[in-house]
């Protein structure tokens, strides 16, 4: 069975605070990645995001959308 050390849990919760963060920030934009969610970091200790399970329609519209702002 897998246990997490102590800063592996605190990067997971840092992550899920992450991508509720962004989450929120795209659905202002008009956009949802389904998949969107704090991840266990496997290798280091760093807070990571999983970004996936978007339609490639979505990605490209959001994609065009950074571009019109950036």
């Amino acid at each position: 069975m897998f246990s997490q050390r102590p800063a592996q849990a605190a990067a997971l919760v840092e992550g899920d605070l992450a991508a509720r963060d962004l989450a929120e920030a795209l659905r202002l934009a008009g956009f949802t990645l389904p998949s969107l969610h704090g991840d266990i970091p496997a290798i280091t200790d760093k807070a990571l995001v999983h970004l996936g399970g978007a339609s490639a329609e979505v990605v490209r519209d959001l994609a065009a959308w950074i571009r019109q702002r950036a």
